[in-house]
């Protein structure tokens, strides 16, 4: 069974100067199933204010976050959904849910990314340990998954 593996890509993509002299960083992430499904997607928050380690969850204002979004992609690479969660420092998704350490660059913890509305899909687990890829059904629908999910990251 191929290992499926969380990629944080947590190289420096962007770091802009905004019209407040805001530092903001935007660090890439992906995902691999064991069933070659794929999220992929970014975040950014500003580098000079950030803590160490800060979680985020649920709607409304973040404390940390500017923006997030993730992509999913079947095993043939064709996108099947895209979602903001995470746009201008507010979230809409009730179930968002992510956590990250700006020092060693590493995703940790429970995660819960993506739709949450009937037929939507959404990646929820806890890393290193199990996360699936689902979709929003009366009973929601596992696509793929793995036991043990690693995370790589590069700066």
């Amino acid at each position: 069974m191929k290992k499926m593996i969380l990629t944080l890509l947590a190289w420096l993509l962007v770091a802009n100067l905004n019209s407040q002299g805001v530092l903001a960083v935007t660090i890439d992430f992906q995902w691999l199933g064991n069933q070659g499904y794929t999220a992929k997607g970014s975040f950014s928050y500003d580098e000079k204010t950030a803590p160490t380690i800060f979680s985020e969850k649920g709607s409304g204002k973040m404390q940390v976050l500017e923006n997030f979004r993730v992509s999913f992609y079947d095993n043939s690479g064709q996108e099947i959904a895209k979602y903001n969660n995470v746009s201008e420092e507010i979230s809409s998704a009730n179930y968002f849910q992510f956590n990250f350490n700006t020092k060693t660059g590493q995703v940790f913890g429970s995660i819960d990314l993506g739709g949450e509305g009937m037929g939507e899909i959404y990646l929820q687990g806890v890393v290193n340990d199990n996360l699936a890829l689902l979709r929003v059904e009366s009973v929601d629908l596992v696509m793929d998954e793995d036991d043990s999910p690693e995370i790589i990251t590069q700066f």
